[in-house]
């Protein structure tokens, strides 16, 4: 008999393969998938015989199977009765995990048939220049990937997500005040970061901004505006993906949506930080002014020491390149 587990503690923002894996790892018994297929047909059929018909199997052998499982678990999954069987509070849970469970297992066999065609993630810092690389390997690969998405996220969450395997890959900076913590971070996690080049701090403004005409800006002059920043995890690291330091007693508005901050930025005079990539039509509606002694941002991509790149990552990483020195042409 083992302790009931802990299963019901996992945080919302796990991918559901983790949950499940989770799940599996805390429990730590010998029950099958069989048994979770089983406790789920019960429980939408609300009958063991009627499950019992819907799995092809004898009743008997159904009841064992869930009574076995319900010793193994310490708790009780169902109440039995002679109109049927319904689901007690740690049933309940259990048959949510399950669900998940067998979701992962279904979908995991599903990609693996003939037809089966893969997908390709990058986790990144909010910038505007990813775009482009983007369409230009769904246009190279798309005979053999399915699914392409460019997630812009935390610091911390795209460290997860590479060090998972959600991620393909991550799009970060490093400079002195990150560096060694995140160094630290990509080493627990054997991840590695490749640098793509350094950049100084830009200053993002509105045009008609008080500020816009200037042709270097220092922390004095921003010093009386607002400022407006990604949000990041409250983790006590350093893990900010803007630039630039909050003031003392300066109003800050945050968002997660970099067309959130560029609404913002144009509908106000408050300012916003970072590297100064933008090859889209934000470059119509801002100005980026360098700040005078900025500290130098190493712009870099982050893998997982445990896989392979595969051609779809080096022909993106060769595209945001390319992205990167049209971009420094340009200026």
């Amino acid at each position: 008999m083992v302790a009931y587990p802990t299963y019901r503690k996992a945080s919302s923002e796990l991918h559901r393969a983790q949950a499940a894996a989770r799940f599996c790892l805390e429990v730590k018994v010998s029950m099958n998938f069989q048994q979770c297929r089983y406790a789920q047909a019960i429980a939408e059929m609300g009958s063991f015989s009627q499950a019992a018909k819907k799995l092809f199997v004898t009743q008997p052998n159904l009841s064992a199977s869930i009574k076995d499982l319900e010793e193994e678990l310490g708790v009780q999954l169902f109440v039995r009765s002679n109109t049927g069987a319904r689901l007690t509070d740690d049933g309940n849970d259990f048959v949510k995990y399950a669900k998940r469970i067998i979701g992962e297992l279904d979908l995991l066999e599903s990609r693996y048939q003939h037809n089966f065609r893969k997908s390709f993630t990058v986790a990144s810092h909010h910038y505007d220049f990813l775009s482009l690389p983007l369409t230009q390997v769904v246009q190279s690969f798309q005979a053999d990937y399915q699914e392409f998405q460019l997630i812009e996220t935390t610091t911390k969450k795209i460290l997860e997500s590479v060090d998972n395997f959600e991620s393909d890959m991550g799009i970060i900076y490093l400079d002195s005040n990150n560096r060694h913590i995140l160094e630290k971070s990509l080493a627990n996690q054997d991840l590695s970061f490749t640098s793509l080049g350094e950049f100084p701090t830009q200053v993002f403004l509105r045009r008609g901004h008080p500020l816009a005409d200037r042709q270097v800006l220092t922390q004095e002059d921003l010093e009386s505006y607002p400022q407006v920043r990604f949000r990041q995890e409250k983790s006590g690291l350093h893990f900010d993906e803007d630039t630039l330091e909050v003031l003392d007693n300066q109003t800050i508005m945050y968002s997660n949506d970099r067309g959130t901050v560029m609404n913002l930025l144009t509908a106000s005079d408050a300012y916003a930080s970072g590297l100064g990539i933008v090859n889209g039509f934000i470059k119509e509606q801002i100005v980026l002014i360098p700040l005078a002694d900025s500290p130098v941002h190493t712009l870099g991509y982050v893998t997982n020491n445990k896989r392979k790149n595969t051609p779809i990552m080096e022909a993106f990483i060769a595209r945001v390149k390319e992205s990167l020195a049209e971009s420094e042409n340009e200026e």
